[in-house]
C-alpha cells in the first residue's frame, strides 16, 4: 500500500538494533514474535515540548520518551554556540 504524505514532508524514522534496543532498557521477550526491526526512533510534539521516542511499531506502545530540542528538527545557526 502507497503512503501519502504532503509534498516536502518526511520524516525518517530510525531503526534500532537490538543493543540499542537493550541499552534503552527494551526486553524483546516482552513484545511476543517481535524483533528490532519492528521498532523505530522519531520525533514527536506533544504538549510537553519535543520528545524523541522509540516505539513499538505494530502496537505504538511508547517504550523510550526523552526531551528533545526546543524546536525539534529545526536546528538554530546558534545552537552549540558558547559565549564567553
Amino acid at each position: 500500500m502507497e503512503q501519502r504524505r504532503a509534498p516536502g514532508v518526511d520524516q525518517p524514522r530510525e531503526t534500532l538494533t537490538a543493543a540499542e534496543l537493550r541499552a534503552e532498557g527494551v526486553h524483546l521477550a516482552d513484545f511476543p514474535g517481535s524483533t528490532a526491526d519492528d521498532f523505530r526512533r522519531y520525533p514527536v510534539l506533544s504538549e510537553g515540548g519535543w520528545f524523541m521516542v522509540i516505539k513499538h511499531q505494530r502496537t505504538l506502545r511508547s517504550v523510550s520518551r526523552k526531551p528533545w530540542r526546543l524546536l525539534g528538527p529545526v536546528a538554530l545557526l546558534s545552537e552549540g554556540l558558547v559565549l564567553d
